[in-house]
């Protein structure tokens, strides 16, 4: 029986909402709905316009049902929402009704969605070290201490105190949620990423929510990915004609959702490839996420000092990987550029990137300095290393693209093999590159020459591919032994492979 199902999907510059047709063994992904999405300024933050997603959010979801019904199905069957990680907006208690209880989905909004981009937690990190420090952060959570991690945005939030009791911290995907059902749940997968869940996923670190600051009842129960969070309450159900279908928690952290979408095959018995590695990817987009999916976290001193950070997936997995600063160089370039008068074409750009002379310069791809938004082409300029020629810094828009690629690509090599060399676990014999980034045939070329490994790309809405699978368990539609969704993806996907042009230096021991 085919099934028809929405994935809302945010990034953190764009949006979609995207019907899923799961039948005959495979999925099909229909876009419903795109929107871009910006940050705003409001009350000397930078914030997401929530109201603004929420209202493409609903168009969305009515388009996705017109859609299903036009292929002949009755509706939706469920809905699932992922979204990029760290951030919260606060709700305040649910009304009470007549009958003294509290009214489901009632509750409002306290302000704004204030985004990680946001410079409020300067210093923050520094601060919350007082009270527990790095090394024991490190060892409760396993997460990496970056600057935006919600346990520093918390420890720097100064409504708190006048919340009024009732209130929830929900992270954006489970706010989307909670919109959608009333329901106040925290997906697993997201909550890892805060800094203030325990590694092993099973609850809050109360060291850490004390040093924030953070009364425990602010956060919501934990729900896993796989379960229903609730049903689409009836008002809006009837406003936007879908029903009352239920919403799954599904891995709402977008870069679970895309590695569950890799489109991997079956390890082998461990005697048949004694040398093989564990899974590795990239989650390219906005973000480069890199690294090894494994069955449990790496806490140990090196893993911290490196930078790696361990975020829950689905099914229990762990993905232990390093967050570097992707295409978002690239865009925010673009759009310098544009601002300035230029007509930009991506394709163009690349394929001029392409042809321009190899290894003439490089910058640091995981420089904080290049985390806020703004003048990102002439911040690149001034930081880019001459490595040939006669000139000091790239100066055309190919040069600057071709030395952030060729920059990434080789952050790509590096980080991979510390993972590796942390995890203790032999290089992979390929990588798998999903999500937008993976249609950068050029950066593609460029990683597969740099890490000396085959690079399979693919597939470019890993997001909602992988959102629109777990739905599909939680619905039967999808059995559930290990490697039933991964199967379903390879029946529903068609991969590029990059080998390497030229045979690389020497790879580090892993």
């Amino acid at each position: 029986m085919p099934y028809a199902v929405a994935a809302i999907d945010l990034g953190a510059t764009s949006g979609r909402v995207m019907l899923g047709v799961v039948e005959n063994g495979r999925i099909e992904l229909v876009p419903a709905h795109r929107f871009e999405n910006h940050l705003v300024e409001r009350g000397g933050h930078l914030c997401w316009d929530l109201d603004a997603l929420w209202a493409e959010i609903r168009q969305g979801l009515a388009d996705s049902r017109d859609l299903a019904v036009v292929r002949g199905l009755p509706g939706l069957s469920s809905i699932g929402v992922d979204s990029w990680a760290v951030d919260y907006g606060l709700v305040g208690p649910d009304r009470l009704g007549e009958d003294g209880r509290p009214v489901l989905g009632t509750g409002t909004r306290i302000g704004e969605v204030i985004a990680y981009r946001d410079s409020r937690t300067d210093g923050v990190a520094d601060e919350v070290a007082q009270r527990v420090s790095r090394e024991r952060q490190f060892a409760l959570t396993g997460i990496a201490q970056q600057p935006f991690n919600t346990l520093y945005q918390v420890a720097a939030e100064h409504r708190l105190r006048d919340l009024p009791p009732g209130s929830t911290a929900l992270m954006v995907p489970d706010l989307i949620g909670y919109l959608l059902t009333g329901r106040r749940r925290t997906e697993r997968t997201n909550a890892s990423t805060t800094g203030l869940l325990t590694a092993d996923g099973e609850g809050w670190a109360p060291e850490l929510l004390e040093a924030a600051g953070i009364d425990p009842a602010l956060l919501a129960p934990l729900i896993a990915p796989g379960d229903q969070l609730g049903t689409v309450l009836p008002a809006l159900a009837r406003e936007l004609g879908i029903g009352e279908v239920p919403v799954i928690a599904v891995g709402s952290h977008d870069t679970a959702s895309a590695v569950l979408a890799v489109p991997a095959e079956p390890a082998a018995p461990a005697e048949q490839t004694p040398g093989d590695g564990p899974l590795a990817y990239i989650s390219s987009g906005t973000w480069s996420l890199i690294g090894l999916e494994l069955e449990a976290p790496v806490t140990n001193e090196g893993a911290r000092t490196a930078g790696f950070t361990n975020e829950a997936g689905v099914d229990g997995t762990v993905r232990f990987l390093k967050n570097v600063s992707g295409m978002w160089l690239v865009s925010e370039s673009i759009r310098q550029w544009e601002e300035d008068g230029a007509r930009v074409d991506l394709d163009d750009l690349l394929a001029a990137a392409a042809l321009m002379p190899a290894n003439r310069f490089r910058i640091d791809p995981t420089d904080p300095d290049f985390l806020a938004p703004g003048r990102m082409a002439d911040r690149v300029r001034a930081a880019a290393t001459a490595l040939a020629g006669d000139d000091l810094s790239p100066s055309t828009p190919a040069q600057i693209v071709r030395c952030i690629l060729e920059s990434l690509a080789e952050t790509y090599r590096e980080e991979l093999r510390t993972a590796c060399r942390l995890a203790g676990v032999p290089l992979p014999e390929r990588l798998h590159v999903v999500g937008g980034g993976s249609r950068n045939a050029l950066l593609n070329q460029l990683t597969a020459d740099a890490i000396g490994l085959e690079v399979v790309a693919g597939p470019m809405e890993a997001t909602a591919l992988g959102n629109v699978a777990l739905q599909s368990r939680a619905l039967g539609a999808v059995g559930e032994e290990p490697g039933a969704i991964r199967e379903l993806v390879r029946a529903s996907v068609e991969v590029e492979r990059f080998t390497p042009s030229s045979t690389p230096a020497a790879p580090a021991s892993a």
